[in-house]
Order: C-alpha cells, then sequence, then structure tokens
C-alpha cells in the first residue's frame, strides 16, 4: 500500500480532460523531442571536447525556471503567506509588494515566444496553489486550473516542455503552516489535484521548492515568510516538509504514467568558513546540518535525520515516518546551485549562526559570490553520498545592475561569462560519470525576488515594471545557442 493510497481512495473529484489528451495527440510530442528519455544519461559516446565549445550528452536539456510567487500578480487567488509577509514584515528591501510582479498569469505567451525563438527546450514554472484552491480544501478553482492548462499548452505548442513545481515557497493562508502536521497532507490532496489534471501533458514533476530555504529562513530566523524566529519551529518545519514531499510524490505516482518523473528541489551548497577555531567549526557544522543534511539524508540517503537536526525533529516525528520518507525514492534531484554558503558564528541570532562574506577571491555579481568550485563540489558530495540519482539542475542564475534595453536588446555579457564558467563545471562533473540530465536557468525574466523586491535581477529576458513589455538579453541567445548545438560554448561564440 502506498503512503498516500488511503487519501487517493476518499478522493472523489473527477476531472473532464479528454479534450487535453487530444490536444497532446494533435501536437505530436513525442515528434517535438519533448518526451523524457527512458535513460538520457546513458548516451556518452559524443561527450567530446574539441578545444573550445564542450559538447553535452544526447538529451541534456536546456531550460529557464520562474515561480508564481514571483511572477504572477494577485489577481485570481486567494491570500498567501508571502503577501502577508510582504505587506507587514517590513523586510522587503525595497518596500514593493507582490502585487503584480510580471503579471505571467495574462502575459505568458510573449515570454514563451521569446524563449522558443532563443531555442530554449524546457520550462520549469510553478502553480500557485492559492489559484487552484482559493477557497480551501475541497473542490479545486476550475478557472484557476484552465490557468495552468492555457500555459501548459501554450509551452507546448511552441516545442517547450513543461516541467511543474507544486509548491515554490508560497502557501494560500487556509492552509496554515509548517509547525503543524496536517500541513503535510493538505500538500499530497493538493498533489493529487494538479497531477490528475495535467499529467497527460507534463511529464517532470517537482513537488517542493528549497524546503532547506523555507524552514531555517522562514522559521528559524524569521527573513521569509511566515517570519517565525524559532528552533522549536525550525525543528517542526524541518520534519513536516519531509514528510510532505514524501506524500507528494507517493500521490502523483498514484496519478502518473510510470514514463513520468517526480522528484523534488533541495538548495544544496558547501558551508564554508572563513576561519578554522572550534565555533567556526561548529557553526559550518550545524548549517550544514540544518541546510544539507536534515533533507538529503532522509529522502534521497534513506537515513535517519543527523545528530544536529534529530532533537528538533523528534517531536514532531510520529511512528512509521521515517520509513515513510525512505521510501519515497524519487526519480531525480532537482538541485538549486548558486554559491557556497559562508558562516559564522553568532550568538545574537536565533540559531546561533549567520551568514558571512565569502573570500574576496571570487567575483561577485550583484547579489551572490560566484563559486565555481561549490558547484563541483556539490555535484560530487550528492554523487558520492546519496546513491548517485539523476540530478537535474533546477535553478542556477547570476543577478546583474544591467544597462537600459539599445535596439530591441539587453547587453549583459558578465552574465555570459559566468552562465559559461558553469556550464563547463557541469559538463566536467558529467565526464566524471555524475549524471546531470539538464540545467534550468533562473531565471526566464526579471521578477520578484522575494525579500529583495525588484532590486536583484537574474533574468534572460528585461521586464519594464510600468509597461510589463519584455526584452531580450543577449545571455538568452548566448543560451538558446547552447542549447541548439547542445554544448557550452566560449562566451564570445
Amino acid at each position: 500500500m502506498t503512503a498516500y493510497k488511503s487519501y487517493r481512495n476518499n478522493t472523489k473529484t473527477k476531472y473532464n480532460i479528454m479534450k487535453r489528451r487530444d490536444f497532446v495527440k494533435a501536437s505530436s510530442l513525442a515528434g517535438l523531442g519533448l518526451m523524457i528519455p527512458s535513460n538520457p544519461l546513458d548516451v556518452l559516446h559524443n561527450l567530446n571536447i574539441d578545444g573550445k565549445n564542450y559538447q553535452f550528452p544526447k538529451g541534456f536539456l536546456w531550460g529557464v525556471a520562474s515561480a508564481a510567487a514571483q511572477v504572477e500578480s494577485r489577481q485570481g487567488r486567494a491570500r498567501t503567506d508571502w503577501d502577508v509577509f510582504a505587506d507587514w514584515s517590513g523586510q522587503i528591501e525595497d518596500g514593493s509588494i507582490n502585487d503584480k510582479c510580471t503579471e505571467f498569469e495574462t502575459r505568458y505567451e510573449d515570454e514563451i515566444k521569446l524563449l522558443s525563438n532563443a531555442g530554449i527546450q524546457a520550462f520549469r514554472f510553478s502553480m500557485s496553489w492559492a489559484r487552484i484552491q482559493p477557497d480551501g480544501s475541497g473542490k479545486p478553482s476550475e478557472k484557476g486550473l484552465e490557468t495552468y492548462d492555457r500555459i501548459i499548452d501554450t509551452m507546448l505548442k511552441h516545442n517547450i516542455q513543461p516541467i511543474v513545481t507544486m509548491e515554490h515557497t508560497d502557501c494560500p493562508i487556509w492552509v496554515g503552516d509548517f509547525r503543524y502536521r496536517d500541513m503535510s497532507q493538505r500538500m499530497a490532496d493538493y498533489a493529487d489535484i494538479v497531477t490528475k489534471r495535467y499529467g497527460d501533458r507534463v511529464k517532470q514533476w517537482i513537488v517542493m521548492n528549497e524546503p532547506n530555504t523555507t524552514a531555517l529562513e522562514g522559521y528559524g530566523v524569521g527573513k521569509y515568510a511566515p517570519g517565525v524566529k524559532s528552533i522549536k519551529a525550525l525543528g517542526a518545519a524541518i520534519h513536516h516538509q519531509n514528510l510532505a514531499m514524501a506524500l507528494m510524490i507517493s500521490a502523483s505516482r498514484a496519478n502518473l504514467p510510470a514514463t513520468s518523473k517526480v522528484g523534488t528541489t533541495i538548495n544544496v551548497q558547501p558551508v564554508r568558513g572563513n576561519k578554522d577555531t572550534p565555533d567556526y567549526r561548529k557553526a559550518i557544522d550545524f548549517m550544514d546540518a540544518v541546510w544539507n543534511r536534515a533533507f538529503m539524508n532522509p529522502i534521497y540517503g534513506k537515513k535517519d535525520y543527523c545528530d544536529v537536526v534529530k532533537p528538533m525533529a523528534a517531536p514532531f516525528v510520529q511512528a512509521g515516518d521515517m520509513e515513510t520518507l525512505y521510501a519515497s525514492n524519487p526519480d531525480f534531484l532537482g538541485l538549486n546551485y548558486y554559491t557556497a554558503y559562508y558562516v559564522k558564528p553568532d550568538p545574537a541570532s536565533p540559531v546561533g549562526i549567520a551568514q558571512d562574506m565569502p573570500p574576496a577571491k571570487y567575483p561577485r555579481t550583484a547579489y551572490f559570490p560566484v563559486v565555481t568550485d561549490g558547484l563541483v563540489e556539490t555535484l560530487e558530495r550528492i554523487h558520492n553520498d546519496y546513491g548517485a540519482p539523476e540530478i537535474l539542475i533546477s535553478e542556477t542564475g547570476f543577478a546583474f545592475n544591467d544597462p537600459a534595453p539599445v535596439n530591441g536588446v539587453v547587453n549583459d555579457p558578465e552574465r555570459i561569462k559566468y552562465i559559461s564558467e558553469y556550464l563547463k563545471a557541469v559538463h566536467a562533473a558529467i565526464k566524471k560519470g555524475i549524471k546531470v540530465s539538464g540545467l534550468m536557468y533562473w531565471s526566464s525574466t526579471d521578477n520578484w525576488e522575494w525579500s529583495h523586491g525588484f532590486t536583484k535581477r537574474f533574468g534572460l529576458i528585461h521586464v519594464d515594471p510600468k509597461t510589463q513589455i519584455r526584452t531580450p538579453k543577449s545571455s538568452l541567445a548566448y543560451l538558446g545557442k547552447c542549447a541548439k548545438a547542445n554544448t557550452a560554448l566560449e562566451p564570445n561564440k
């Protein structure tokens, strides 16, 4: 019996999706090359270095990413935890709120056309739970469901593979939060709804995004929604999110064909310090435990919580929970990697540590330092310590203070330079036998970057905040050329 079977047996809502199935047949999906290969990682014979460009395996997926809470407006959905946090916390850097963002839910077609024309093959996006179930548990909103029907169908029309993240950090107010166990069950119900509706067209699914960020930043230090500062809440959020992921994976598999893939996304990072002292080593071990091992160990390593995390999570673990986590067996790991995490001891922090500046040797963008060796270290650690899973790099990207558009394009050579560096690091990992199946650049457009508001511009597409007009950047053309050639090109090529 699957972990979700009792839920599934009690679900009575049925959906008429025959028209959507007809759409898939009409679009000749397999002929477009959008189906996920049975094993996209086994064709390495063409992995050659010609001295300049770096060939990737056949089937390597080149894409972009976004999140509903950062690109969709508030129109047509219920209020979320991030709406409340943005409105009342006073912690949004530029004082903005997420009321409009980039209005993706109505302007998606212009964006998808730009991506398709450039050669982008996949779009990892998230669905807003608050749009699909605005009025609470029970029957979902048909209007909300149809929003994502249109988005998915438009991607397929333009030869772009949709990769869906079910929950990307924001949740409707009515579900509560991760201090409470029933949140996990409600998320499983939500996974059941969306996979039934869209499983005929979406072949790759991510159940949650960065549960480690949500746990530490949202429940430990209070910098993200819901703004809680508590070790106890941190422990609850760790375990209840792990349980939610396992139940969501189980619920999804009950609805999806065997050819579909279901995984989750974790922001795995090397944790480092600028000093080698006992208090720094303790801070590093704590951060690595709550950031990396708390989520990688049970879901991917089939191991109990480590010694640092176990006392925090223990009050919330019930009989059979760990077995449920071990049995989840995700098909792949979505890895979000931007940089290494430098920490220092901080007695004033609710968790006893604080983020520190990395060494000056690493170049800085407008946000994160560029730590290429950390990407290599992370890929090797996942491969060696967690059973060599398939890895989809579900996010990586670089924020810059880009110039204004000139003649219909934004020139951003620095972004191209660092995309190239990270791609070459991924290529080197593949040469070592690490199974990396694709890379999704964060993000498709400049958008609302959580507590930083609109101050951090990661996008391959510039968005005018007044007119919402999309203008491509030169980095979009670069990534599109890489996708077409299936190589990491030199930046000047």
